[in-house]
C-alpha cells in the first residue's frame, strides 16, 4: 500500500477495468460517502478537484490549516 502523508484523509483511485476515478477515503480503503451520495464515477479533473477540497476543508477543521 502506498503510503501518505498524515495529513491526507482523501485520495484518488482509477480501477483497472473503469475509465472512471474514485475519492478514497484513507480510514477505510472505500470510496468516500458524503451526505449519502458515494463519491465515485468521476472525470480525473472532477475527482483531482473533490479529493483537494476534502482534504482542504478536513485541514482547516483539525487546525492543520488556519482560517483566513
Amino acid at each position: 500500500m502506498e503510503k501518505r502523508p498524515p495529513h491526507i484523509r482523501f485520495y484518488l483511485r482509477k480501477y483497472d477495468d473503469q475509465p472512471y476515478w474514485s475519492v478514497i477515503a484513507t480510514f477505510t480503503g472505500q470510496p468516500h460517502v458524503l451526505k449519502g451520495v458515494v463519491l465515485d464515477s468521476f472525470e480525473a479533473d472532477e475527482a483531482d478537484d473533490m479529493v483537494d477540497l476534502l482534504n482542504l476543508q478536513d485541514m482547516k477543521t483539525r487546525g492543520i490549516l488556519r482560517h483566513p
